[in-house]
């Protein structure tokens, strides 16, 4: 009986703790079921876009941006330096490093960029408001030929709608009306800044004190430069690849070396001979990788030059010639470089309006037939005589520009491009005749490029090239002192949304 007892007593122990086993194990399965839950309901939360719309990525002064605001700054940013090639865009910012000394990287700049854009432009539109200040009738119109663009892109880019296409260009949790609001931010903050630095003028003496006081970064050089490139080539006679692993091409690279140096080294002993610089330009011709006769430059742009030094010493003269070389490990280049001036540049700028009637595709990659080339010619000369039957006007030249051109970036303005120079990068039939020292205000033409005819107006000569180089730092340290003092005193803070911030 006693011995029947105790194993009773021991299965109703085991029964008991079976029960608590059971009754932990839900514990933990509840547990865990509840943390998938939570996790369901946070990506779905994630990928609605309400965190990135909602939280606060940044507070300035009061005014409260969230993670899809700073987003579309960011891009903006972004997008910028990429074209620049100020890094590499097909790999992530945040493994780049901006700065080697502190070990901060691109995102992190970039970043610091945002914030400071986004905090200039509030406090311009803070002033702007408090001032009364409205969208002037330019700005208006551009603000709106932008707004028109943006509702029809969506279409000739094939789109499913305008939401897709504002997710894929401005952020994936942009909205359409705050994408608006922004945009209208945005202008509003540039005119009136535009507005007030406008009223600012600067005495002669203010633009020769900041000439001599940067005249290191200011002073054109003038130079000729002949480049020879060693190279091992990528592709076969028929186009097709050549697959060289990295000492195959080290080695290849090694072996065209002596050759495209001896080529230097020829046009150099042929310089200080007393050779003409076109002589040897037409003499060697394909053999020669580039060639930049009596190229000008700032020096401050000079300074990136892989002979910097030497063309930048204080003691070089007219005639000096180098021979400089600059191995890349894929390529090695050989560079014999005449030094012909410093000076400041007196040349002058040019300001002139076009208005461009494409030739054919608005596609880059397909260049037009001559048919279409000539329907474009036909086309710009007859929009010229509506010109010259009308009014003839540079008023009416600029409405001619805005209802026809081709070129949506200029067409915004009447057309108008300023501050033309003869190193301007604009393509070469365009850039020679706006900077024909002929030229004189009011004279039109029709000039051809790879883009179809343009239908040039020369509005007038500017500021020689020293002068509206300073004028753009004078503004742009009016335009520091602008925002400087409008910020003073605020209290600006990032919020746990700066985190949903994408490189």
């Amino acid at each position: 009986m006693i011995e029947e007892k105790k194993t009773k007593a021991q299965r109703d122990e085991q029964r008991r703790r079976d029960e608590q086993k059971d009754r932990r194990s839900m514990a933990v399965y509840s547990a865990i079921a509840a943390l998938v839950v939570i996790a369901a309901v946070i990506l779905m939360f994630w990928n609605s876009g309400i965190l990135q719309r909602s939280m606060t990525a940044l507070n300035i002064n009061g005014v409260k941006y969230t993670a899809a605001d700073l987003q579309y700054c960011y891009n903006n940013i972004y997008s910028e330096y990429a074209n620049q090639y100020a890094f590499n865009p097909n790999a992530s910012v945040k493994g780049q490093i901006y700065d080697q000394e502190t070990g901060k990287t691109w995102f992190d700049y970039l970043k610091e960029e945002t914030v400071s854009t986004l905090t200039e432009q509030t406090a311009l539109v803070s002033l702007a408001n408090a001032e009364g200040h409205t969208l002037s009738e330019a700005s208006q119109a551009q603000l709106n030929s932008t707004l028109t663009q943006l509702n029809s892109s969506w279409v000739s880019y094939s789109f499913a709608s305008r939401d897709a296409f504002i997710k894929t260009n401005f952020g994936p949790h942009m909205t359409y009306d705050r994408l608006v609001e922004l945009m209208t931010q945005g202008y509003l903050a540039g005119d009136y800044a535009n507005a007030k630095l406008d009223a600012i003028t600067h005495s002669d003496a203010d633009y020769d004190a900041y000439y001599q006081e940067h005249t290191n970064e200011l002073d054109t050089i003038v130079y000729t430069q002949f480049t020879f490139q060693a190279q091992p080539p990528v592709t076969d006679e028929a186009g097709n690849t050549i697959e060289m692993t990295d000492e195959e091409k080290a080695a290849a690279l090694e072996e065209l070396k002596p050759q495209q140096k001896a080529l230097a080294e020829e046009v150099k002993a042929k310089l200080e001979a007393g050779a003409e610089p076109e002589a040897l330009a037409e003499e060697y011709g394909d053999q020669i990788y580039s060639t930049a006769l009596s190229r000008r430059t700032t020096a401050s742009n000079a300074s990136y030059s892989s002979y910097a030094d030497w063309l930048l010493d204080p003691a070089r003269r007219a005639g000096d010639i180098t021979l400089a070389e600059n191995d890349t490990g894929s390529a090695c280049y050989y560079y014999v470089s005449v030094f012909e001036d410093r000076l400041r540049d007196e040349e002058a700028t040019h300001n002139v309006r076009h208005l461009l009637v494409r030739a054919g595709s608005a596609s880059a990659s397909e260049t037009p037939t001559q048919e279409e080339y000539d329907q474009a010619e036909d086309e710009a000369a007859q929009l010229l005589q509506e010109w010259k039957s009308g009014e003839a006007t540079e008023s009416s030249f600029a409405a001619l520009v805005s209802a026809n051109s081709d070129d949506t970036g200029s067409a915004q303005n009447g057309g108008l491009i300023s501050n033309i120079t003869p190193t301007s990068s604009y393509v070469e039939a365009f850039l020679n005749w706006s900077t024909d020292p002929a030229r004189r205000e009011g004279d039109t033409d029709l000039v051809k490029t790879e883009y179809g005819w343009h239908i040039m107006y020369y509005v007038s000569t500017g500021d020689p090239v020293w002068r509206q180089t300073v004028g753009a730092a004078l503004k742009d340290q009016d335009y520091e002192q602008l925002t400087s003092d409008a910020v003073q005193g605020w209290n600006i803070t990032q919020g746990m949304g700066m985190n949903f911030l994408a490189p």
